[in-house]
């Protein structure tokens, strides 16, 4: 089903005027300059916090392999209140999998779980803080589906 033509400003600065399809889910991509856009926006982001200090995870395999950790940047191509850049703090895989067995086995007073939590809390803090060095304007996520993720909201200056 194609949408009507119509432009608007999105909040990366973007305008999309493209006619675009919507998928099964109801989910309608952005425009491939946009998409574009989107991408070298997320390039810089992760190009400035490696050279901040941060490991960026492989985007291909970001929970597998060896990583022992580091942050995820996605990029999430739909237009729609959740697209746009995100960043988000992976744990060691041992602690990932000690939380993971700890809310499976329904153990939620579990001290693992409560210092899982507070880890993201203090790398998402520490995060935004770092993007603010950088000239970057992002925020805390308030998104159930993405706790403790930063959300970029526009390019340094």
């Amino acid at each position: 089903m194609a949408a009507p033509a119509q432009s608007r400003s999105t909040d990366l600065g973007c305008t999309v005027s493209a006619v675009t399809e919507v998928n099964e889910w109801g989910l309608r991509p952005l425009a491939p300059s946009e998409v574009n856009r989107l991408r070298k926006l997320a390039a810089a982001v992760a190009a400035d916090l490696v050279r901040s200090g941060l490991v960026i995870i492989d985007q291909e395999n970001p929970r597998g392999g060896t990583s022992a950790g580091g942050l995820r940047v996605e990029a999430d191509e739909f237009d729609d209140a959740a697209g746009g850049i995100w960043l988000c703090w992976e744990v060691h895989p041992s602690l990932r999998e000690a939380t993971i067995e700890a809310l499976r086995g329904q153990r939620f007073d579990d001290p693992v779980i409560a210092a899982a939590g507070r880890i993201h809390e203090q790398m998402a803090s520490a995060i935004l803080a770092m993007l603010g060095a950088l000239g970057y304007d992002a925020q805390v996520s308030d998104d159930d589906y993405r706790p403790f993720a930063i959300k970029v909201l526009s390019a340094a200056l």
